[in-house]
């Protein structure tokens, strides 16, 4: 089978426990090339994933010929300077989540892209994850009725990282946890329910010692079709992590529950349809990624990151657009983006938004308006 080669920029966590350990079951795709500054990381991604190039420099990377694409995988706030580069030398662009911190970054990553007619996709893994994609299949089907309600509960045991440790706490990547794991239930939100007309947005910074931007948020979004999501979002649970997703219908419910982190977790996703407060039928999904060594036919149809990257190098190799485009990830920044400024603005923002949020500004104002609290002295997790 034809195969494309891809350039893989970034080899943290991404590389080492989400693409790297399956990524020689790619069967029309091939690592070709790694890139980190971290000139150790780099090599021993290259050495344990058997990848025939290491880069130290994302410049040099993108001058090799024998590189299709790149998988943009470092912190947030680099991603658009990353994406331009690899438009203007000629490489279709899979960029991980979120695509970006602000709607006008977006709009030059997609024009830069188009200009030089590659592809861009933005790598919202769940929707290629086997529960979800079942979870929308019933609810496209009719089963629940007319659905008017999606409610998600996002907790994730996370109050280990001080500010300095964690870009994803840190102000320079722009939003905290809403935009970085948050992106990922709103992009459930707005795949199940359509597109999003208005937002209204709470954030909380509790772990003031911890983090220099959010922890807690709430998000309410009003659809075009007028059926309503809610995102309930933390890190500071002491409960076990869990992701909790209640389709409401009106003729049957639906609820779906990941422990821990849906994309890391070795329990199944349980997945339950109720009916009239007393039928109850379980659809819950196998969950046997993590038997890598046993059921590798399994791992190929099932584990999330090997699908989408299989998808994006078969777009490249028939030539069609991917099933999360630049506009897609567009949609998810704005979502997040209106959230944010609805926190700060103390109002409701109806879709397109106008203007950006000023971060420093917003986070000082969560700092200032947040009741002073201990968290406790000792660092708690959840581990996958």
């Amino acid at each position: 089978m034809e195969k494309v080669r891809f350039g893989f920029l970034g080899a943290g966590i991404s590389m080492r426990y989400l693409y790297g350990p399956y990524m020689k079951l790619l069967e029309n795709g091939r690592a070709y090339a790694v890139c980190d500054v971290d000139k150790q990381r780099a090599d021993v991604a290259r050495a344990k994933w058997g990848i025939e190039k290491a880069y130290y420099d994302y410049d040099q990377m993108l001058k090799d010929p024998q590189i299709d694409f790149v998988v943009i995988a470092v912190p947030t706030n680099y991603h658009k300077d990353m994406v331009l580069k690899a438009a203007a030398a000629g490489k279709h662009v899979f960029c991980e989540k979120p695509m970006c911190v602000t709607v006008d970054e977006a709009d030059e990553m997609i024009a830069a892209c188009k200009k030089a007619n590659v592809k861009l996709m933005v790598a919202f893994m769940k929707r290629f994850n086997s529960s979800f994609c079942k979870a929308k299949e019933i609810i496209d089907s009719g089963a629940l009725g007319d659905v008017f309600e999606l409610r998600v509960t996002w907790d994730n045991a996370r109050a280990t990282s001080s500010a300095q440790s964690d870009y994803r706490h840190r102000l320079t990547s722009g939003g905290g946890y809403l935009q970085e794991d948050g992106s990922h239930p709103i992009d459930i939100c707005r795949w199940w329910m359509g597109d999003v007309a208005e937002v209204n947005g709470y954030v909380m910074c509790i772990g003031k010692d911890r983090f220099e931007n959010e922890d807690v948020s709430c998000v309410a979004m009003r659809h075009k079709n007028n059926t309503l999501s809610t995102l309930h979002i933390t890190m500071l649970t002491h409960c076990t992590g869990e992701e909790r997703y209640e389709v409401f219908g009106t003729k049957a419910t639906l609820v779906m529950r990941c422990i821990y982190h849906s994309s890391l977790t070795q329990e199944h996703h349980h997945i339950h349809l109720y009916e009239k407060s007393k039928t109850v039928t379980d659809l819950t999904m196998p969950n046997l990624w993590f038997e890598y060594d046993d059921t590798e036919s399994y791992v190929k149809k099932t584990w999330q990151y090997l699908r989408e990257l299989e998808h994006f190098c078969e777009c490249i190799l028939r030539d069609v657009d991917p099933q999360m485009t630049g506009e897609d990830g567009r949609a998810i920044v704005e979502i997040v983006n209106a959230a944010y400024l609805s926190a700060y603005r103390k109002q409701r923002v109806v879709l397109p938004i106008t203007g950006k949020p000023d971060f420093a500004k917003l986070f000082e104002n969560a700092r200032a308006e947040t009741p002073q609290m201990k968290i406790g002295a000792e660092p708690w997790v959840s581990r996958y």
